[in-house]
């Protein structure tokens, strides 16, 4: 009849030995948490040496694993005292501070052996801070577009990391091994140095947030400043060349012709075209005076700009009935973000506009319309008095001490450096109208 004894009992030592392929495993009463007797600890002897036997039998591949679990063994030992005592008796052997770590240490390397419990998995988190954004932007210190993009950019984590994988799991080497992946990424031309900057930001706001509740220990390496990439190189300006402009002026309709010029006269990207109001529309001097919708919550430059005749007739001619300068046909924003049911709707209609265009001329349009704001700049630069309005144009937040405080450029020179961009991209001269553009309704 087989013992029921799994190991040895020591009486001088109040302790349970055994030796198994010439090695000595040992464990106290005081380990286990029971009396210090042969009868009253023998059970509890067993119940360890079962746990510890897995590691015994484990193959040599699993060493990760056996160390996972003779770590959390380790503090199960531990169980029957209080928290304050087995602190005390881990940081005696390792030190202080070590109790924590070894803890984490635990968890994080066990994770994802067994089913993390819901509430703790990385699916379930990542919709509890989407929940938490989209607060944010009903409360209006969000905009929706930056909602969609969190929301987008988190979803490259979760894909990689697993949803069901347990938050346990999100250590100093997962974060390490999640930048070793966007490296990769970069490496195979699948991901640019820019794009793989904002996935790791944005894994880096969820990682810390997941910390402040109190959910894991914040990886001692969230602020690595290794962890980077060469996202901030000056990459090549490129930009249309004019007579590309024109060919795009001449062959666009008049509400798609108007956000054009717009975007090449005023620095304009599509939300700025699809925000102006009809506050910032002098109707009678042909003057636009607003700052950019992206610097505006930055208290950003207020800029006015002298339009061209040819945009402003087509922007009276398109004038919108409400609140905003230039709609729809269909009198409905240009460009639109909204939250509905929870998720992030949108519809751009200049983008549209965009891409019928793009058809017309052939299929394919070589820069993006974005280019337009560049091009106006960088020809704006070209003069030897004017390229000093390049920042004033592009409605930028001042950089310099001067910018900010001291100096307060001059719109009349201003209106001159417009109208001397407007020579350069129509090819006509001061109060001329160039050729190639025609209203519709005199074609």
């Amino acid at each position: 009849m087989p013992s029921r004894y799994r190991m040895t009992w020591y009486p001088s030592a109040r302790r349970w030995r055994k030796c198994v392929k010439g090695k000595w495993y040992s464990v106290s009463c005081k380990q286990l948490g029971v009396p210090e007797t042969k009868e009253a600890s023998w059970k509890a002897a067993n119940e360890w040496w079962e746990r510890e036997q897995a590691l015994v039998d484990a193959p040599s591949e699993d060493d990760r694993v056996a160390q996972a679990v003779r770590v959390k063994n380790l503090v199960d030992d531990f169980a029957k005292l209080d928290d304050q005592a087995r602190r005390e008796a881990v940081e005696a052997l390792l030190g202080v501070g070590s109790y924590d770590g070894l803890k984490a240490k635990a968890g994080g390397m066990l994770a994802g052996m067994d089913d993390a419990a819901p509430e703790r998995t990385i699916g379930v988190q990542v919709e509890n801070w989407k929940n938490l954004l989209r607060d944010s932007c009903h409360a209006g210190q969000l905009s929706e577009g930056r909602f969609d993009a969190y929301c987008r950019n988190i979803g490259t984590f979760v894909a990689w990391i697993g949803p069901q994988t347990s938050v346990d799991a999100v250590d100093e080497d997962k974060l390490e091994a999640f930048f070793s992946h966007l490296t990769e990424k970069i490496r195979a031309a699948a991901y640019s140095p820019a794009y793989a900057h904002t996935l790791l930001m944005t894994a880096r706001q969820f990682i810390t947030r997941l910390a402040a509740r109190k959910l894991i220990p914040l990886p001692g390496n969230i602020r690595d400043r290794r962890f980077k990439f060469n996202h901030s190189v000056a990459a090549e300006i490129e930009v249309f060349a004019v007579e590309e402009v024109r060919a795009l002026l001449a062959a666009a309709p008049e509400r798609m012709r108007l956000c054009l010029l717009l975007m090449v006269q005023c620095g304009m990207y599509q939300n700025d075209v699809a925000e102006l109001k009809q506050s910032e529309v002098d109707w009678k001097a042909g003057v636009i005076t607003r700052a950019r919708s992206k610097t505006r919550e930055r208290k950003g430059p207020v800029v006015a700009y002298k339009l061209w005749p040819e945009t402003f007739d087509l922007l009276k001619r398109h004038r919108g009935e409400g609140d905003l300068a230039l709609t729809t046909e269909r009198g409905k924003p240009m460009v639109k973000y909204w939250m509905e049911g929870g998720k992030m709707r949108r519809y751009d209609a200049i983008q549209s506009g965009w891409n019928r265009l793009a058809e017309v001329m052939g299929g394919k349009i070589r820069l993006s319309m974005k280019h337009l704001r560049k091009t106006g700049s960088t020809l704006l630069g070209e003069h030897p008095q004017y390229k000093f309005y390049t920042t004033y144009f592009l409605a930028d937040s001042p950089k310099g001490m001067s910018e900010k405080h001291y100096t307060r450029p001059s719109d009349a020179e201003f209106f001159e450096a417009l109208d001397w961009l407007r020579e350069r991209v129509l090819g006509a001269e001061k109060g001329e109208a160039p050729p190639q553009l025609v209203l519709d309704d005199e074609a």
